[in-house]
């Protein structure tokens, strides 16, 4: 008799504890929703907490374009590749007259080009700076199709790579790729400042609806959430990962943005007309865990400003949650 009652109590207190926090959670979702049409466009979010398990979910099973998020999934296949031996970090990768993409410093610094950089070098330049030019180099050499076949293979069938960032950029505004994308950029930008208002309306629409270089952020979380767990090859080359994504020095304003300076924080941002993306790991004070968090925007119509300001707001309302509420941890 006592052993049933007991087991009832437990059961009693357990689903008091979990009704208490589902309460909590639903004020946290609804503290965000508030937040979320000063986007002006669709925004998708998924927050876990990996210590206790707890997550919140706002349309995160639609597709957003990852812009440069996507660099995290190809990071993810060249760790796969280096550990088959397939290629090396020290492999050398010589940039030619048309590898210089607008998006980054090496467009800006190398009017001639004719460097050789190692993949180690490129992958930095991708990760901290998020520089195009380099970051097309790796697509290139490893291969859109396996980054996509890799995350099918972890069962995150949402998340697909297919074009390279200049690609992208191209179909964004409307002009033809299959003509510039062996132009110097020169004349690529001249192309991009030509292309009529008209024609950039009609782009970006069909650019928004086209299913290429898009995730849920449902899925995205995944894949970080297996970077963070060290699932990716091993603890190790996670660990690298992580380091490099620790070192982002662009979009600051976002998941960082309202966070406590000392806050570490290990993520990627995309940015492409109307998406505006953060995706990465909050590292939270103490022993009050960690957050996995992506926040993706599409066809968002409001300043840029406004909708990193909405990001990290959606970040420290989660932050101080999970630091102040004690509740599942």
């Amino acid at each position: 008799m006592r052993r049933r009652q007991a087991a009832i109590l437990v059961f009693l207190l357990f689903c008091v504890t979990t009704t208490a926090w589902s309460a909590d959670v639903a004020v946290l979702r609804a503290q965000i929703e508030k937040v979320l049409p000063r986007a002006r466009g669709q925004v998708g979010i998924a927050i876990k907490h990996v210590e206790s398990g707890t997550d919140l979910m706002i349309n995160a099973d639609q597709t957003y374009p990852m812009a440069s998020a996507y660099k995290v999934p190809i990071l993810v296949e060249l760790f796969y590749q280096r550990a088959a031996r397939e290629l090396s970090f020290d492999d050398r990768v010589e940039f030619g007259p048309t590898d210089l993409h607008g998006g980054g410093p090496l467009a800006q610094l190398l009017d001639t080009p004719g460097i050789q950089l190692s993949i180690q070098n490129l992958v930095n330049l991708m990760m901290r700076i998020s520089d195009n030019s380099a970051a097309d180099l790796v697509l290139t050499r490893v291969g859109a199709a396996n980054v996509t076949a890799r995350m099918r293979s972890f069962g995150l069938d949402k998340i697909r790579v297919d074009r390279t960032t200049l690609e992208m950029i191209l179909d964004q505004s409307g002009v033809d790729y299959a003509t510039y994308s062996k132009r110097p950029l020169a004349e690529v930008r001249e192309a991009l400042a030509a292309v009529d208002a008209a024609t950039a309306v009609r782009a970006n629409d069909q650019f928004n609806k086209t299913e290429k270089d898009v995730a849920t952020p449902r899925q995205m979380n995944a894949l970080i959430e297996k970077i963070y767990r060290g699932e990716i090859v091993d603890r190790d080359a996670s660990n690298e990962i992580i380091e490099m994504m620790k070192r982002a020095e662009v979009g600051i304003a976002r998941i960082r943005g309202l966070l406590p300076y000392d806050t570490v924080v290990a993520h990627k941002t995309g940015t492409i007309s109307g998406t505006t993306n953060d995706t990465g790991i909050v590292f939270l004070p103490g022993s009050a865990g960690h957050l996995i968090m992506t926040v993706f925007t599409k066809d968002a119509k409001a300043p840029a400003a406004e909708r990193e300001r909405v990001i990290a707001e959606i970040a420290r309302y989660a932050y101080d949650y999970f630091v102040f509420n004690p509740a599942g941890h």
